[in-house]
């Protein structure tokens, strides 16, 4: 059990912008130096977030409030490098930007082994409607309970997301995606991760350069467009619900493809195992499946 010691707490002047305050604490097991803060923000209608870290994870939750509480959690080897963190966080009107840069000195010292790796991590909690935009260069990211355009890219890191309803992008350079109780456009995309995505979509397109990925399509879904699901390897499971319109055209390069329950699609040939195409319902819209090795799934 790691034994937090407290080394000191101050507190900062008051701006327009922001009530914050500040406080550090030392982590005895060896991982260095944690120095969080906060800052308020006001606002009088839908916030637009503009969240940036070089290397730390990023929370977002919502609340009843004309207001945002951003959390900052800087970690470094000792007080001194904790404390050297560069962190902005701005507000004009509506819009507020939190920056935290690489610092110069990161690199080269993680070159000769000579310390903690710096972090700058984010809790932020808004209102439920807003325009958000969320970057981290090496964290998880999680998110909860919004409306809106959401956007959430991590550069190596796994991302949660539920309850977002309106417009939703996710993508990682390495990490599983998850995405639960959605309502509306959903863009998912990992380098190198699993996906899976269940919701009331009017839009998809997934992608993933190597993972499984499994789609809940609930009733109330409806394709506005055409959906294209892709994974470099690895199986595709996709549930419709008994309503859908679509014309659904599935191959993998290597292995089979099945449709359980399903009247209406048949194999593109006899012998064909990997491709099955064919209308369900009054068909429209295509839903486009394909894995370059790995089975594919569809059922009711």
């Amino acid at each position: 059990m790691r034994k937090m010691i407290p080394v000191l707490t101050s507190a900062v002047s008051v701006s327009v912008l922001a009530l914050a305050s500040a406080a550090c604490s030392i982590d005895v097991s060896g991982e260095g130096v944690v120095n969080r803060e906060e800052k308020r923000f006001t606002v009088s209608g839908q916030p637009e977030l503009n969240l940036r870290t070089f290397d730390g994870s990023v929370q977002l939750k919502s609340w009843d409030r004309d207001e945002v509480l951003v959390e900052i959690e800087r970690r470094g080897q000792d007080a001194k490098a904790a404390e050297a963190l560069v962190v902005s966080a701005t507000q004009e009107g509506n819009r507020i930007v939190v920056e935290a840069p690489e610092p110069r000195d990161r690199r080269e010292r993680i070159h000769f082994g000579s310390w903690q790796s710096p972090s700058v991590s984010l809790i932020v909690t808004a209102p439920r409607k807003l325009t958000a935009d969320v970057r981290t260069g090496d964290g998880s990211i999680t998110a909860d309970n919004f409306t809106g355009v959401v956007v959430l890219n991590s550069g190596d890191g796994s991302i949660r997301a539920s309850r977002i309803e309106g417009s939703l992008r996710a993508r990682t350079g390495d990490g599983s995606i998850a995405v639960t109780d959605a309502a509306g456009r959903v863009e998912a995309d990992s380098g190198d991760g699993s996906i899976e995505l269940a919701g009331r979509f009017e839009a998809l397109d997934v992608r993933t350069g190597d993972g499984a990925v499994r789609l809940d399509v609930v009733n109330g879904s409806a394709l506005k467009t055409d959906w294209n699901v892709n994974t470099g390897d690895g199986s595709i499971t996709l549930r419709l619900p008994a309503n859908l319109d679509a014309e659904i055209d599935a191959h993998t390069g290597d292995g089979g493809v099945r449709a359980d329950g399903i009247d209406g699609i048949t194999s593109s040939r006899d012998d064909d195992r990997g491709t099955l195409r064919g209308r369900i319902g009054k068909g429209g819209r295509t839903l486009r499946l394909h894995s370059g090795d790995g089975s594919i799934n569809i059922s009711r």
